[in-house]
């Protein structure tokens, strides 16, 4: 069986989908024997120095066309541009970017979330208009539907109107990367980067529905009763941001505020391990994976309690309704003042995040793939 998957968001996109498709590929390559050749395509704006996925198993190609243009022909003007001039007789394509193109051969496609349906308001206007046009196609091409929790399942089903049939929950995992580090690393990340107190850490883009006013708000008001406490922000600048990065910008000048817009994931667990826990406030998530990365490398978690961070992180997390600064600051201060109380929740959370491991999401994938190729 030959199965070809858009490796794009693999190469142009550090965390979120890129990360997703990073870490399956890596599983379906070392979870299958020669049985499965695996095809990648990648767009033109990529660099074609790139380094991609070996083996004797794995063939790539890229597209002459970017993926802006390429998706445009897809889904906004309708023209049958058939990914199969480009790779030969795959059995199983699969789109890991919500949009799958159109092909003679059986597809299937993975959907992370629908806030661009549901929270418009936060969603990039031109983003949001093009996946009102291509998913609904590409739900409607593909032969299954790949959801990464019930939670997003359920918004797929409710808002598309399609039979829960058609869709199959298959959880992210943690990359393997992130593992509880050892001390020396700790302090030499510390060192690295100068954090010289306590500190809670937040990661993820900042852009509106991470709600990093919300914490800051929550930050602000716990620091009169935990002075030596800072916070540090870890994510690039996204859109919508100004207003946001102005917000940081000013606390910053009053408070320990730190903003780290460009670590590697070489530091990243040896961060959230050093921390008293990550915040993680956001409005609306499809999964919620630096809940898992963080449980994973050895912290507490308090998130906002939306359903998807409810699923992933079950009792292993404190949670804060959304948009509420003052609940979010009493957990933060209980994680911060009870070193029983975190220890507990860094215990059940190293449990919670061992219950995810991208092989079996990789075997759960190899069956849908036999599954639509018959």
């Amino acid at each position: 069986m030959k199965v070809a998957l858009d490796y794009t968001p693999a190469i142009d996109q550090v965390a979120g989908v890129g990360r997703y498709t990073r870490s399956l590929f890596d599983a379906l390559q070392n979870g299958t024997s020669d049985e499965i050749a695996w095809h990648l395509w990648y767009a033109a704006e990529v660099d074609s120095d790139v380094r991609l996925p070996g083996g004797d198993s794995v063939s790539s190609s890229q597209l002459p066309i970017s993926s802006r243009w390429l998706n445009m022909a897809w889904h906004r003007l309708g023209i049958p541009f058939p990914i199969d001039r480009y790779i030969d007789s795959p059995d199983v394509i699969h789109g890991t970017d919500f949009v799958v193109p159109p092909s003679s051969c059986p597809s299937v496609v993975t959907v992370h979330d629908l806030s661009y349906a549901l929270m418009p308001q936060v969603a990039h206007p031109r983003l949001k208009r093009y996946l009102d046009r291509a998913v609904p196609r590409s739900i409607d091409r593909a032969r299954k539907v790949i959801a990464v929790s019930e939670t997003t399942k359920r918004d797929l089903c409710e808002f598309y109107e399609i039979s829960p049939n058609r869709v199959e929950v298959i959880h992210h995992a943690a990359d393997p990367i992130f593992q509880k580090p050892s001390a020396s690393d700790v302090f030499a990340m510390q060192a690295q980067l100068g954090l010289k107190r306590p500190y809670f850490i937040t990661v993820g883009t900042v852009e509106p529905r991470k709600d990093h006013l919300t914490l800051l708000r929550a930050f602000e008001s716990i620091h009169e009763d935990h002075p030596d406490v800072s916070l540090v922000i870890v994510g690039r600048t996204g859109w919508l941001a100004d207003e946001i990065v102005a917000s940081i910008n000013s606390a910053s000048e009053r408070l320990p505020i730190r903003h780290l817009q460009g670590v590697g994931d070489n530091l990243l667990p040896a961060l959230y391990a050093g921390s008293l826990g990550l915040v993680y406030p956001s409005r609306y998530e499809g999964f919620g994976l630096p809940l898992l990365e963080a449980m994973a490398s050895g912290t507490a978690v308090v998130a906002s309690s939306t359903p998807a961070h409810r699923e992933v992180a079950g009792d292993a997390a404190l949670y804060a309704p959304v948009e509420d600064a003052h609940a979010l600051a009493s957990q933060m201060s209980l994680i911060a003042t009870d070193e029983q109380a975190r220890q507990q929740l860094i215990e059940a959370g190293t449990r919670r995040s061992a219950s995810y491991s991208w092989a079996s999401a990789a075997e759960q994938h190899i069956a849908i793939y036999k599954g639509v190729a018959r």
